[in-house]
C-alpha cells in the first residue's frame, strides 16, 4: 500500500508539473506575442485554403511571422511604388532570420538605397513547401492585385525529391491535428536539442531516417524524371510571367554545402535527409548541382536575366543556418548580390516612360 501511495504522489507530481510547464509557455506566448492563452496557437494560423490550394490568411500573425492584408509576410501594401515580387519556399519566406531581416525585406532597403529614394517595394509572395508548379496558379491574381515589373524566381529544388507531393490530389492523406496543442513541447525539444552532443543527434536522426525509408523505395540520386518536371514548371512559372508584362529573374539555388565535405557537413546532410528520407545523402549534393544547371538553362533558353547565387555565395556557417535557409548574414549576403544583378534592369524602371502594366 505504501508504494502504491507513492506511486500516486508521483504521477501527481507529474502531472501538476507538467501543467505548470503549460501553463507558463502559454503565459509567455501570450505576453510575447499577444497569442490566445487558450486554443491552437501554431504556424498553421497563418495559411487558410481556397480552389487554388494553400494561400497566407491575411492580416495573420503568429510569433515573428506577420502577414499583411493581402496575406503575404511583410507590411501592408503601398499604391505608388514599383513593385518586385518574390517567387519561393521557406528560403525566401525567412524562418532563422531575426523579424524584417529576410532577404526580399532587405532587398526592399538596398533597392532603394541605390535609387536615393523609396522607390521600389518587394513583395515577398513565397511561403514554405511552395514550388515552382504551385506558384503558377497563383500567378494571375498575383499579377491583378501587386502589378510587379519584376520578379525573383528562386525554386526549391528538395520540392521535386518526392513528385506526388506536387499534385495534392495524389499526396498521402494528411494526419489530423492532435486533440491537444502542448505549447511546451517544442521549447522543451529545444532544450534537449542544446543539451545532446551533435554526434548523439545525428545517430537518432539515423534512426528516424531509417524507420522513414522504410516505406519508400530509396534513391541514390534524383531521377531524371524528376528534374524534367522541375525543368517544365520554372519554365511555365517564367512564361506565364512574361506573357503578363512581368520580368522574370531566375536565381539559382544556395545551399550550406561547398565543393568538399567536412564531418559537420555530413551531419548536417543527414539532418536535410530527415524530411526526404527517400533520397541518400550524397544524392541531395547531385541534386543541388543538375537543378542549379537546369536554371542556368531556363534563363538561357527564355533569354531573361539570371543571378547565380548558388556560385556567388559563400557555403559557410556564417551564411546558412542549416542546409539551405539563411542566418541575417546570410539573408544579408542574399539581398546584396540580388540587388546587385537588379540594378542594371531596376535603372531602367526608373525612367519616367516606364508604367507597370495595368496600372495605366
Amino acid at each position: 500500500m505504501r508504494s502504491a501511495g507513492r506511486g500516486v504522489r508521483i504521477s501527481v507530481a507529474v502531472v501538476v508539473f507538467a501543467v505548470s510547464l503549460e501553463f507558463w509557455a502559454r503565459v509567455d506566448d501570450y505576453l510575447t506575442y499577444d497569442a490566445p492563452f487558450w486554443g491552437r496557437y501554431n504556424s498553421q494560423m497563418l495559411y487558410i485554403r481556397d480552389t487554388l490550394g494553400q494561400r497566407g490568411k491575411p492580416n495573420a500573425r503568429y510569433r515573428k511571422w506577420k502577414l499583411n492584408e493581402l496575406g503575404f509576410r511583410g507590411p501592408a501594401m503601398r499604391h505608388d511604388r514599383i513593385n518586385v515580387l518574390c517567387f519561393g519556399a521557406s528560403e525566401t519566406f525567412g524562418l532563422y532570420e531575426s523579424e524584417g531581416q529576410e532577404y526580399p525585406r532587405l532587398l526592399e532597403r538596398k533597392l532603394n538605397e541605390r535609387a536615393g529614394r523609396d522607390t521600389f517595394q518587394v513583395v515577398n509572395a513565397a511561403y514554405p513547401g511552395e514550388s515552382a508548379f504551385t506558384a503558377v496558379v497563383r500567378v494571375p491574381e498575383l499579377i491583378d492585385a501587386i502589378h510587379p515589373r519584376i520578379a525573383i524566381v528562386y525554386p526549391t529544388p528538395a520540392d521535386y525529391i518526392w513528385l506526388p507531393y506536387l499534385h495534392p490530389a495524389e499526396s498521402p492523406p494528411q494526419s489530423a491535428e492532435a486533440p491537444f496543442d502542448f505549447r511546451m513541447g517544442e521549447r522543451l525539444r529545444t532544450f534537449a536539442k542544446g543539451l545532446l552532443p551533435e554526434g548523439i543527434q545525428s545517430r537518432l536522426r539515423e534512426q528516424e531516417i531509417r524507420r522513414g525509408a522504410a516505406a519508400f523505395a530509396v534513391m541514390d540520386r534524383l531521377p531524371d524524371e524528376n528534374v524534367r518536371q522541375f525543368h517544365d514548371d520554372v519554365a511555365h512559372l517564367v512564361q506565364t510571367l512574361r506573357d503578363r508584362g512581368v520580368l522574370p529573374v531566375v536565381v539559382t539555388h544556395a545551399s550550406a554545402f561547398g565543393p568538399t565535405l567536412s564531418e559537420d557537413d555530413r551531419r548536417l546532410l543527414i539532418s536535410w535527409r530527415k524530411f526526404y528520407p527517400m533520397l541518400k545523402e550524397d544524392g541531395f549534393l547531385d541534386m543541388e548541382r543538375r537543378m542549379n544547371e537546369t536554371l542556368r538553362a531556363i534563363a538561357t533558353e527564355q533569354g531573361v536575366p539570371l543571378i547565380d547565387a548558388a556560385a556567388q555565395i559563400p557555403a559557410t556557417r556564417q551564411n546558412f543556418a542549416d542546409f539551405v535557409h539563411f542566418t541575417n548574414r546570410g539573408a544579408e549576403v542574399m539581398a546584396e548580390k540580388l540587388t546587385r544583378g537588379l540594378m542594371p534592369i531596376v535603372q531602367a524602371q526608373l525612367q519616367p516612360s516606364s508604367t507597370p502594366k495595368g496600372a495605366e
